[in-house]
């Protein structure tokens, strides 16, 4: 597993390299804008809402669908590190505040 220089591993446990880059720099600037507008961080593990879980609320959000690496990859771009890198979905120390 790599993280800044990517790639991690999918759902599947194998490493994917299909991340952000791939996908239309609209897009990609859509999905970051999500992200800082909708989470924030604070002091401790937020247990209740994983890579998995976020990737659905900005897919219902926004629209575009993501795989759990792709978001991961939305995640580490906007400066949110994993709690456990190793784990499956990741878990964040953030907030979430979405926008109506």
């Amino acid at each position: 597993m790599i993280i800044n220089g990517r790639p991690f591993t999918n759902e599947n446990g194998w490493a994917d390299s299909s991340l952000l880059d791939g996908l239309d720099p609209y897009v990609v600037s859509k999905i970051l804008n999500w992200v800082h507008c909708n989470i924030h961080p604070r002091k401790t593990v937020n247990p209740f809402h994983s890579s998995y879980g976020l990737k659905h609320l900005l897919e219902h959000d926004v629209g575009f669908y993501l795989t759990n690496n792709q978001f991961k990859d939305a995640m580490l771009q906007c400066g949110y590190r994993p709690e456990d890198p190793d784990a499956l979905n990741w878990t964040y120390k953030i907030n979430i505040r979405r926008q109506a």
